[in-house]
This record gives C-alpha cells, sequence and structure tokens, in this order.
C-alpha cells in the first residue's frame, strides 16, 4: 500500500467495496483486514493482473470476504449493496467513460472515489456536467508525483462551486498542507507550459485560453509565496 492508494482510503466510508482497476488487489486487502470493510470485489479488465489479484488474495486467507470479478469496468460488477466504488490510476477520459456506461453509480449513496493520473480537467468537467457532487478532494505527493483523489457522488443538480480554469486545473485542493502546495506548484507549472504552447497560435480562442492560462499560473505562483 502506497500513500496514493492510503490516500483512497481515506475516502471510504462504506462496508461494500468495488476497486476497479484492482492489479494485485492491494486496496481491497488492505481495507478486509484492516476491518474498514466487510466486502470486496477485486475488479479488472484484463485477466493476467485479475489472476495476481486472485493470489494475493488467497494468501491472505481472504478469499470469503474478497471476490475477484472480471470486468471491463463496471459492467460485470454486481451492485447489489455497494456503498464504495474505487477507481483509481487511470485516465480522466477512462474514468469517466467507466461512469458514463454505469447507471447505479446514479445512486446518491455511492460513494466514489477517484485518482486520475492524466486528464485530471476531463474528469473534473465531466462530474461538473452530469450531475455529481465533489464532496471532498485530499492532494498526495509519492516521490516526485503529486496526485489528487477525488471523492464525490451524484445529485442530479449541477454543483454550486463554479467550474472554471482553476476549478479544472486544482479542484477544491488548496494550499494548506505541503501536499496541497506541492500539488498547485505542479498545476501552475503544466498551466504554464499548456498556455505558453499555445501563445503563438493564429486561432483567436487558443490565444485566449493561452492567455488565461498563463495569467492562471502566474496568479497560483504568487498565492504559495504568501
Amino acid at each position: 500500500m502506497d500513500k496514493r492508494l492510503l490516500t483512497c482510503v481515506k475516502l471510504c466510508k462504506g462496508r461494500i467495496i468495488a476497486d476497479i482497476g484492482t492489479d494485485h488487489g492491494y486496496l481491497p486487502c488492505y481495507m478486509v483486514t484492516e476491518g474498514l470493510c466487510d466486502k470486496a470485489y477485486a475488479c479488472d479488465v484484463a485477466p493476467m493482473p485479475l489472476e495476481s489479484a486472485r493470489q494475493h488474495i488467497n494468501s491472505q486467507g481472504l478469499s470469503d470476504k474478497i471476490q475477484p470479478v472480471l470486468s471491463d469496468g463496471l459492467k460485470n460488477v454486481p451492485s447489489d449493496g455497494i456503498t464504495d466504488v474505487v477507481i483509481a490510476g487511470m485516465g480522466g477520459e477512462l474514468i469517466s467513460a467507466i461512469l458514463s456506461d454505469c447507471d447505479w453509480i446514479k445512486d446518491p449513496s455511492v460513494n466514489l472515489v477517484l485518482q486520475p493520473m492524466t486528464k485530471w480537467d476531463v474528469l473534473r468537467k465531466w462530474l461538473y456536467e452530469n450531475g455529481f457532487e465533489v464532496t471532498k478532494e485530499l492532494p498526495c505527493c509519492e516521490g516526485k508525483f503529486t496526485y489528487s483523489v477525488i471523492q464525490c457522488h451524484f445529485t442530479g443538480d449541477v454543483p454550486e462551486y463554479k467550474c472554471g480554469l482553476r476549478y479544472l486545473y486544482c479542484g477544491s485542493v488548496d494550499s494548506s498542507s505541503e501536499d496541497g502546495k506541492a500539488y498547485i506548484s505542479r498545476q501552475a507549472k503544466r498551466l504554464f507550459t499548456a498556455g505558453n504552447g499555445m501563445a503563438g497560435s493564429d486561432d483567436a480562442d487558443k490565444k485566449e485560453l493561452s492567455a488565461q492560462m498563463l495569467a492562471l499560473s502566474a496568479e497560483l505562483e504568487q498565492e504559495l509565496k504568501q
């Protein structure tokens, strides 16, 4: 269990977990062993990673509480009683696609814990436009990498917070912690790189977006100095 997965665990609050893209099954094994859930589904789209998860589950003596499921996203995952769905270690576009293919995650009682590796802006926009409210985000730094773990659930309503450029890049993460500072700093650099890359474009919309990105990057850097 690395810091990234432990951060995901902090945002789980139910008793039956579905871990999508489980790889070796570390997260469900940890949660069951620590008494953080009663039952779990370890799910993966590929047979070989799922077999690795199965072997790890069996070696821990947890086969009575954790069920391996071969599934493309959530398609083969039984929905009955699931309180938490964890999707970690994938791109934001793929996470969005997995959620859009599943109707039962629109039950407001289902807690979603999402950790995008890339395209975090795509995921945040998809959640906003499809009636999912983000209730919490936790930044996480591990080595040279920075992540944000998103906790959300379906409401069917447009969230009260705005979905502007800052939200798309930084979500609700602030600089009140060392991990938060590192995440904001990394996003400021990404905004600068993206904005700088579009600065010379002949497209008026791209030029405008470039200016917004560069301005936000400078704003975030200034905040970090305070």
